[in-house]
């Protein structure tokens, strides 16, 4: 009989190195959202900005 086992980080076992690994890598991903989202929005800041300033702004 075949038996299968799952892995620790579907199993649960909070202490694996897979299983802190694994969050390790959701947690820089979240990172690398949060720093684009960051961008763009801090872009539209300054052009709204600029805009309003009636000007181009220097670069």
């Amino acid at each position: 009989m075949l038996s299968l086992w799952a892995c620790s980080v579907c199993f649960g076992d909070p202490s694996s190195p897979l299983t802190k690994g694994l969050l390790a890598g959701v947690l820089f991903l979240l990172a690398v959202v949060l720093a684009v989202l960051g961008g763009i929005g801090w872009t539209a800041f300054v052009w709204r900005r600029r805009a309003k300033a009636g000007g181009h702004g220097s670069f």
